[in-house]
């Protein structure tokens, strides 16, 4: 065991919970040889030692009935534990099963863990973790998700007193800001009444606070330079300072390109260094074998370069470390950033900047992507460029030497221009910092790494449940960020919150030409959490144009011979019409359906009712004209019900 780290025995979790004045249960501490002065039973008898973590599993824990029985059992212990110099009794208690954990992580800090407990911890793993940062209405959102919510709201005789666990789990967020050196703790079980919240068992681990890098805010104009060097520039088409340069091509601002083996680079003077460069340069591109980068950071910071874009690979990933700390260290006494090393580069669409090596850009618009994977950024624009979004910017961090996922986005959430951000994630080391960020700005996560819980051993109940996956999601989510399962799920929420941000209200209201289609999306709004708006203030306005057989209910069935005229009625009666939040038009390609009319009555339903409108577009080549309708008035539009429905739910806040 690490010197550094410490358990924490029961009887001194009870005593911190005391500082914060968070129930215990009545308990009384024994020594060995010690006669135990204690009345109210039945109770249970362990041991108490920094050696033995599962007191259970070792048989270090009995209940108790009677005083005779408990003066028994404890001999019965100390002869079968004669390491043990203390022991402890605690009461019996009654009520619903809970735990509560703390999981200190490198990166979000102190997490509360919260959920079923019990055996029941390993069995369901019903578990939802909340950062210290998380208010109680937060807190109370991600605990919604647990079985044990259920429970304490009432169950078949189960009932427990909500507000005092809410009031408990405060508690231990005040007990992790007293005490920074607490690593992990359990609190299982954790019995909630009616009247009362109290441990009747507790233990955990203390060890130093890690040593975290420093969160430095960027410069806004930092990724929109007027000037780029390329340091490594070739004319060999097979070097990356070929491509480099050849992506400047339609850059706005000035180019350097700096290799002292050439006079000149596709057409532009070639300079020996960036210190002959006559005028002042904003941002570098390095492309040079690891060896030179560090002479090369140099000059870039005499020069009184801004941002270093260091492309080089061979660094951290490489199993150079310390050339790594090098690098940044040297760029930190010019005030000078680098982004990478080991990084596509980056792109700014209505700049003209591809300062990357991808081989294609995409269009401009208003989605800020920060990756952690330069492969998938190539995938993405690829998609993009097909789907017909834009981006403001485009960042690959590669190893975060300097610049971290949490400072890129923190720019991010300044740039007017951007509206939606969408980043993929391997690791972050300023979790804690970026979650204040994340109410800004919508931002979309895609984490990599869910199977990371499996693969390290953690001692405590809290360590096993918080794996790298489980423990982003739920913090991000907690607030205010989404967490997409895929990156089509990603790019459907970047669609809607582009367009309308993050949605209020939960009441659904669907118009359809098909009813299958409809039953299905009113399937998935219940399986989403979203609620069917309620028609019956309109439905005899509806019936007076409707065929005879209209459904009468949301969805909204127009029946499959619909026209767009008939939309543009329903729209018209719906627009005026407040008992609904958001709205999902289905349409399915018939003989008689006009897609590309009806696709522009659905933009017009959009301005009349002033309200967060959706499509779904269903089929293949018959809907293409109107799918390009919409995405060219920026109207979210889906090919299948389901993903249209998951996005308005994720979307709402």
């Amino acid at each position: 065991m690490d010197l550094e780290r410490r358990p924490l025995t029961e009887p001194q979790v009870y005593s911190l919970l005391k500082e914060v004045g968070a129930p215990t249960p009545r308990h009384k501490v024994v020594k060995r040889g010690e006669e135990p002065a204690w009345e109210s039973f039945p109770a249970y008898l362990k041991i108490v030692s920094e050696e033995i973590y599962h007191k259970s599993d070792r048989g270090g824990v009995v209940r108790v009935s009677s005083k005779e029985e408990l003066k028994g059992k404890l001999k019965e212990l100390s002869e079968k534990f004669p390491e043990v110099e203390e022991f402890i009794v605690v009461e019996e208690q009654k009520g619903i099963e809970a735990f509560i954990g703390v999981k200190r992580d490198p990166s979000f800090l102190h997490t509360v863990g919260a959920g079923s407990g019990g055996i029941l911890v390993e069995l369901f793993k019903d578990a939802v973790f909340i950062p210290l940062s998380a208010d109680k209405e937060e807190s109370l959102k991600k605990l919604k998700e647990t079985k044990l919510f259920k429970l304490i709201e009432g169950f078949r005789g189960f009932k427990g007193n909500l507000n005092l666990f809410l009031d408990f789990l405060e508690k231990v967020k005040e007990l992790c800001r007293k005490h920074p050196e607490i690593e992990e703790l359990d609190l299982n079980p954790l019995f909630i009444s009616t009247e009362r919240v109290a441990p009747a068992d507790g233990k955990g681990f203390t060890s130093p606070p890690p040593e975290r890098r420093e969160f430095r805010e960027l410069p806004l104009e930092l990724f929109r330079p007027g000037s780029v060097a390329v340091i490594g520039a070739s004319n060999n088409p097979a070097k990356v300072g070929y491509a480099l340069i050849r992506n400047l091509e339609r850059f706005r601002g000035k180019v350097f390109p700096v290799n002292p083996k050439y006079g000149e680079v596709l057409g532009l003077k070639c300079y020996p260094s960036v210190l002959d460069i006559p005028e002042t340069l904003d941002c570098a591109l390095i492309a040079v074998p690891p060896e030179i980068t560090l002479k090369v950071i140099e000059e870039c910071g005499k020069k009184g370069v801004k941002l270093a874009v260091v492309i080089t690979a061979g660094f951290k990933e490489a199993g150079r470390e310390e050339l790594e700390r090098e690098l940044v260290k040297r760029a930190k006494n010019y005030g000078m950033r680098i982004l990478g090393p080991n990084t596509l580069g980056f792109i700014v669409p209505s700049l003209g900047l591809n300062a990357s090596f991808s081989a294609v850009s995409p269009p401009e618009g208003e989605i800020s992507f920060l990756s952690q994977s330069g492969a998938l950024i190539t995938a993405v624009i690829d998609r993009a460029n097909e789907e017909k979004i834009g981006f403001s910017e485009i960042v690959s961090l590669g190893n975060q030497a300097d610049i971290e996922l949490a400072e890129a986005l923190e720019l991010a959430t300044r740039r007017g221009e951007t509206k939606v951000i969408l980043a993929y994630v391997e690791g972050t080391q300023l979790g804690a910092e970026l979650l204040e960020f994340l109410k800004r700005k919508p931002a979309v996560f895609i984490k990599a790494g869910r199977s990371s819980a499996g693969k390290r051993a953690a001692s405590s109940h809290t360590g096993s449940l918080a794996g790298d996956y489980k423990l982003f999601r739920d913090c991000v989510e907690c607030k205010g960020g989404i967490v997409a399962d895929s990156l089509e799920e990603a790019f459907d929420l970047c669609r809607l919150l582009r367009s309308y941000g993050r949605l209020r209200g939960r009441r659904l209201l669907i118009v359809t030409n098909a009813g299958g289609p409809g039953t299905l999306a009113s399937d998935y709004a219940e399986t989403f959490g979203l609620e069917l708006a309620e028609i019956e203030p309109v439905k005899e306005e509806l019936s007076a144009f409707l065929p005879p057989n209209w459904s009468r209910i949301n969805p909204i069935d127009l029946i499959g011979d619909a026209t767009s005229e008939r939309y543009r009625k329903a729209f018209n009666v719906l627009s005026g019409y407040g008992g609904w939040d958001f709205s999902l038009v289905i349409v399915t390609p018939q003989s008689m359906t006009d897609v590309p009319q009806i696709a522009h009555e659905i933009v017009r339903f959009r301005e009349l009712s002033k309200r967060p409108v959706v499509a779904c577009l269903m089929g293949g080549h018959s809907v293409k004209l109107g799918e390009e309708i919409l995405k060219r008035e920026e109207l979210p539009v889906y090919g299948e019900p389901m993903r249209a429905v998951r996005s308005i739910s994720k979307a709402v806040q």
